[in-house]
């Protein structure tokens, strides 16, 4: 999994990131997010096991989320679809992983009042109090709530999938059944179409279904662009000439980067930061 050889014409890579994507070719290393030998290794080994164990048809590896002590490796497990429920895992040695939580709308809502700015700790068992309103006169204080870290750290990697997970336009088709695999005729995107942010769909943002519409079309032109649902220049693309890769960071979530390879059916992304979305997003455009 850890191959330096650039990836076939002829095979069409769906993924969140290939362990090979991250270390060598998605992340040039000017940019300093790469893994360290010692996590490769563990992925490259607990992958395949992850995939047998819960069955799935791939594990990809999703990134690294700072904390304050300790950071936390993450991972995708794919069933039969990307627009399918996903489970994500976490570890912070590459190896021991556990699954973490499907947060319910109440622990999202509860995670919505911590302040923003407070990292994670590299904890999973460390508690939070979620702020309350002040007890008016007369009234007993309500009973705090906890939130567990482990909890926050899953509420983090599910808005930050939702919101930013992106493939470049064409790569992903919806079979018959409604499940979105990599589309077999995939053959990648020319540079001009990889430098603009019209040339890539929300993996999550499904346009209105069209009746009207051809089968074909259907089964390809069912994202929506991601110049129509970000402000206008929140995304930036590159591209590295060493690698021949084009990469696309979201500013609205900083740490995101997707990246494709030109004329090649090789894409993916992946997340490298505290997990922090940028606020200020409409005052730096």
């Amino acid at each position: 999994m850890l191959r330096a050889a650039r990836p076939s014409p002829h095979s069409a890579l769906w993924c969140a990131a290939e362990l090979s994507a991250v270390t060598k070719a998605a992340i040039p290393a000017t940019t300093g997010n790469v893994l360290s030998l010692a996590h490769a290794a563990g992925m490259q080994s607990s992958f395949p096991l992850l995939q047998k164990n819960y069955k799935f048809s791939k594990v990809l590896f999703f990134g690294r989320i700072m904390g304050k002590a300790q950071d936390y490796l993450v991972a995708i497990g794919i069933e039969d679809s990307w627009l399918g429920q996903k489970k994500f895992f976490f570890c912070q040695d590459g190896v021991s992983w556990a699954q973490l939580p499907t947060p319910t709308a109440e622990e999202k809502a509860n995670c919505a009042k911590l302040p923003s700015n407070q990292l994670l700790t590299g904890d999973p068992s460390f508690q939070i109090a979620v702020p309350s309103e002040p007890a008016a006169d007369e009234e007993e204080e309500p009973e705090k709530v906890m939130i567990d870290e482990v909890l926050r750290l899953a509420v983090i990697v599910e808005t930050i999938d939702s919101e930013a997970a992106m493939a470049p336009i064409g790569a992903l088709s919806m079979g018959p059944t409604g499940a979105v695999l990599g589309n077999p005729a995939f053959t990648g995107i020319d540079k001009t179409t990889a430098m603009s942010a019209s040339g890539y769909v929300f993996i999550h943002k499904t346009k209105p279904k069209d009746a009207l519409a051809s089968a074909a079309k259907k089964s390809l032109d069912f994202l929506v662009s991601c110049d129509e649902l970000v402000p206008k220049g929140a995304l930036c693309c590159g591209f590295d000439d060493a690698s021949s890769v084009v990469t696309v960071r979201n500013l609205v979530w900083p740490g995101f980067l997707a990246y494709t390879m030109p004329g090649v059916a090789y894409w993916g992304y992946c997340y490298f930061g505290t997990g922090e979305k940028n606020a200020d997003i409409a005052f730096m455009l």
